[in-house]
Parts: structure tokens; sequence; C-alpha cells
């Protein structure tokens, strides 16, 4: 993995934990809120709800970066030692075409977002936050899962 790459990979690793953080801190405050005031803090549900998304897409993609995504072997230990890097190929290349698609649609619904004015009913942001997400991870995913194609190595596990 490229200094760069592995630079973005800590970033990103620091912001989910940094998101993890602020979830626990805001749900448990609002727990706390519920039962103490019986009353809870209006906007922590909403905040949680965006910060949870932005976890699981990021997520994903940390553990794209270490090679912790479930990977179904059957087809590929039964197919020849010779003929196992075409396979690893076919599959990086579908894995490249799925999160451009993905990452391109998350774009148009990010920018159709912004551009109807849509905010959330309690914090009064761009709904557009909470999608950013998977056009932002699906990018991010693309450039790991190109590098190793360019690169030839099956995974960056460990570095």
């Amino acid at each position: 993995m490229t200094p760069v790459l592995r630079l973005l990979r800590c970033v990103v690793e620091w912001l989910v934990m940094g998101l993890t953080g602020m979830l626990v801190v805001t749900v448990s405050a609002n727990v706390f809120a519920r039962y103490l005031f019986l009353s809870g803090l209006v906007w922590a549900e909403e905040l949680a709800r965006i910060g949870f998304v932005w976890v699981v897409f990021l997520g994903a993609y940390v553990a794209l970066t270490r090679g912790n995504h479930l990977a179904i072997r059957l087809v590929t230990d039964r197919v020849p030692a010779r003929h196992r890097r075409a396979v690893r190929t076919v599959s990086g290349l579908l894995m490249l075409a799925f999160l451009g698609t993905v990452a391109w649609y998350g774009s148009v619904l990010v920018a159709r977002t912004v551009a109807f004015g849509r905010v959330t009913p309690i914090l009064g942001i761009s709904a557009a936050w909470g999608y950013a997400a998977v056009p932002v991870s699906s990018a991010l995913m693309f450039v790991h899962v190109l590098h190793l194609l360019l690169s030839g190595s099956e995974t960056d596990q460990g570095q």
C-alpha cells in the first residue's frame, strides 16, 4: 500500500472511531435524558442516524482495506492455481464496475438532494449529509480495489 493510501486509511479509521464515540455519547445522553427528564433530546436521534450511516459506510472501506470482508472462496479454491489470478482480476473488475456505479448514482442522489433543498426535520441541515456517505465510501473502495488490481496484490492486509 502506498504511503498516501496508508495515510488515507488511517484518517478514515480515526474518523470512524470518532464518529463511533460521538454515537455512544449521543445515544447514551438521549437515553439518560429520557429516563431522568421523561423527555429525550430531540436532535439526538437524527444526529445518531446520520452518524451511524457514516460509520457503516466508512467502516466498509476500512474492512476492505484490512481484508476483513466476507469472502466466498468456494469457486476460487476449486479453480486451478494457474487461473486464480485471472479469476481475482475479473472479480476486481466487477467490483470496480459496481463501486463506480454506486459512487456515480450516489453522487447524483446527493446533488439532487442539494438542488431540491431537502433538509432534516430537526437539525435543519441538508439531508445530503447523510446520503454523501454512499458515494464517498464507494469512491474510497474503488480507489483501493483499483490499487490492488494495478499492484497485482491480492490484499494489503497488515500494511
